[in-house]
């Protein structure tokens, strides 16, 4: 029997592809990815990630029992750790800006309204692609890649590729599958759709990098 998360994750699995199929991903794992680009992608995850952080600690604050609580807790604070040290090494000042992208503001505001207007279960579906999502690329590049002693982004890929990323990845979904088995039918619709759309908006995070994304007026 399939849980939850096997069950919505292959509803996503078109996202996954178009997201390892896109410049982006395909650039950075040949090494050939523009240094803006780059630049500019990590600037916006900085901003992305210091408004997920709240959404971990509200999740966290939500759920039922308190090693799921410290789980969300621990995960915000490895975010500042781990995710600091990756912006300390890539994120150039030339690069940093303080304005959000629209579609860094659009995913930083849908998680926002999620995690605090809707159920326990469904803040953590909204929450586990930038899990999940994330795990899958880096372990797609490392397989893939033939460069792994001269790329440029290496640590960049080896952070989201390791074990100890993959431990707190699948912590992530024995959450939400513990979650789901006592959800309403309602709030397992809902976490379907929070699920993919936060896993659309994790595609629309890296082609709005790779252009360079503006505000049009």
């Amino acid at each position: 029997m399939q849980n939850w998360y096997e069950k919505t994750r292959v509803k996503t699995e078109h996202i996954f592809h178009a997201i390892i199929k896109h410049d982006f991903v395909i650039e950075l794992m040949q090494d050939t990815l523009d240094d803006d680009i780059f630049g500019f992608y990590v600037n916006q995850d900085s901003l992305y990630l210091s408004e997920y952080k709240k959404a971990l600690v509200t999740v966290g604050t939500k759920c039922h029992r308190t090693e799921e609580t410290q789980f969300f807790y621990e995960s915000a604070t490895g975010i500042i750790q781990v995710e600091d040290a990756l912006h300390k090494t890539f994120l150039k000042e030339k690069y940093k800006n303080s304005t959000p992208s629209p579609t860094c503001e659009l995913y930083n505001s849908y998680l926002a309204r999620i995690v605090n207007n809707e159920s326990v279960e469904v803040g953590i579906a909204a929450v586990l692609p930038c899990f999940s999502i994330y795990k899958e690329v880096g372990d797609f590049i490392l397989r893939m890649q033939g460069n792994k002693g001269s790329n440029s982004y290496q640590s960049w890929i080896d952070t989201y590729a390791s074990d100890e990323f993959a431990a707190a990845v699948q912590q992530a979904i024995d959450i939400a599958n513990t979650y789901a088995l006592t959800a309403s039918p309602e709030n397992l619709a809902k976490m379907e759709e929070v699920f993919i759309k936060t896993s659309q908006l994790e595609w629309m995070f890296w082609d709005s990098a790779h252009k360079q994304e503006q505000w049009k007026i």
